[in-house]
């Protein structure tokens, strides 16, 4: 999901409040958890974004979803943004809050892609070539994917390396095809 300006200005705004309380751990805990709901329930998605659906209704929609596991400001946060009519943008909110804390942790996350359960040994060479990469620390996050046959895929921010099997057979294919005509 692309986050725009406007969740940018929220996220930071709720960013240097939760500094100044000392909370920004919590915050990005609530915003994490969010985040994925609402990236993993299209039916909240749209109940969420329905304009014909009032605010009160979808403050009391989400305080009862996540009122007794949200800590105080996140909870205040969000019944501010439905009530100026902004929900549309709480998805990237959230994305955009957990993007500035990363950032403020030095932290950047990334992705391992495997077609079977990587070894300690790999992911700690993987997150040591992506931390002398970068000069952050690594968040590495391991997705097994049987399609990719063999070898490895990583992501990190918008960046992709691709050395799987699945790729290389595609790209032989293609070549061949490209010659026989």
């Amino acid at each position: 999901m692309r986050v725009n300006l406007l969740a940018k200005r929220y996220a930071r705004s709720l960013f240097d409040l939760s500094l100044e309380t000392k909370i920004e751990e919590k915050v990005a805990a609530d915003m994490r958890l969010v985040g994925s709901v609402l990236a993993e329930n299209r039916e909240l998605r749209r109940v969420i974004a329905n304009p014909v659906l009032n605010g009160s209704k979808k403050i009391k929609i989400l305080n009862r979803l996540f009122g007794e596991k949200l800590n105080e400001l996140s909870l205040r946060f969000f019944n501010l943004i439905i009530r100026k009519g902004r929900e549309v943008y709480l998805e990237g909110i959230c994305l955009a809050f957990e993007d500035i804390y990363e950032d403020f942790k030095n932290v950047v996350g990334a992705e391992l892609i495997t077609a079977t359960k990587s070894d300690d040994k790999i992911k700690k060479l993987v997150v040591g070539k992506l931390k002398a990469i970068t000069d952050k620390d690594i968040e590495l996050k391991e997705i097994v994917d049987e399609d990719i046959i063999g070898g490895f895929v990583v992501r990190l921010e918008d960046y992709q390396y691709d050395a799987s099997v699945a790729t290389q057979l595609r790209r032989l294919r293609k070549n061949y095809a490209d010659k026989l005509k």
